[in-house]
């Protein structure tokens, strides 16, 4: 439950796919009266995949908003899904029995809520089940892939470091946060940033000792990327996290994306999938 799990990138698709399938098996199976609605059938039938798109949206685009840290892509797991699809499965199925109660005047019937519930744990668990291992797999075995394709090339630049070590004139980085602090250090010596709520955690290269270092700043990831512009090296990867790509020296993947492991540093920056392309064209540069 605790597996990694990818997050949603097209969320539109969480929308539209659930409302076709609600219409499609209400429409051709016509259970819960609807077969005895006459012409009303084709109206229940649309404003249940309706409510479906209604509830789907709530799910795939509200509540990630009002609780950001339960949907964060970097702890998005297998038992997160699977508790968000449950819980978008019990509402649709109770603004279903709801809508049908009022097209059909039966009022508030406690026995069509249970044919309702019983319908949806007949229906949604095989295709759930078998799309979310699917999805998993898909994503691990590709990403595991373009990992490898990733580490191959970067065992063709083994001078890659010496060279940027040579180089003479190279830019300096001074970081100033909303307060007095700031800090001030070579662009090689950067490793990477992520956001932390209303800070940025920076993490660095001491200069002399090559030993990592951390300082937390009032800044945000816009103000940071605006700081880093004139370093080609240093990219955003993720939307919490900025990386100096010229420090990795391996990348591993999960079903979330790859994952990059940088010269001096234990820690393990992410790459979303809406960076994959950018981070990985630059690695095999």
């Amino acid at each position: 439950m605790r597996t990694p799990y990818p997050a949603q990138i097209q969320r539109w698709k969480t929308v539209v796919i659930p409302a076709v399938i609600i219409f499609l098996i209400l429409y051709l199976l016509q259970p819960f009266g609807i077969a005895q609605a006459g012409e009303r059938a084709l109206l229940m039938c649309s404003l249940s995949a309706l409510l479906t798109a209604g509830v789907s949206a709530l799910f795939s685009y509200a509540l990630p908003t009002l609780f950001p840290r339960f949907y964060d892509e970097r702890r998005w797991t297998v038992g997160r899904y699977l508790l968000n699809l449950a819980g978008m499965l019990m509402l649709i199925a109770v603004a279903i029995w709801l809508l049908l109660s009022w097209l059909t005047d039966t009022g508030i019937d406690v026995r069509l809520f249970g044919y309702v519930m019983l319908w949806v744990l007949i229906l949604a668990p095989f295709p759930t089940v078998v799309f979310t291992m699917w999805s998993y797999n898909l994503n691990l075995r590709r990403h595991l892939q373009e990992a490898m394709n990733i580490n191959a090339s970067l065992s063709q630049h083994p001078q890659k470091q010496e060279n940027v070590a040579e180089t003479s004139a190279e830019p300096m980085l001074t970081f100033c946060g909303n307060t007095k602090e700031c800090l001030s250090l070579k662009s090689s010596d950067f490793l990477y940033a992520e956001s932390d709520g209303n800070y940025i955690r920076l993490n660095y290269l001491l200069a002399g000792d090559g030993k990592m270092s951390r300082k937390l700043l009032r800044l945000t990831m816009k103000q940071a990327e605006e700081i880093t512009a004139t370093c080609p090296d240093i990219m955003r990867c993720h939307r919490a996290f900025l990386v100096n790509v010229d420090k990795v020296v391996k990348v591993t993947g999960n079903s979330q994306g790859l994952r990059l492991r940088l010269e001096g540093c234990t820690d393990e920056v992410p790459v979303s999938r809406v960076y994959v392309k950018q981070v990985k064209t630059k690695l095999e540069d």
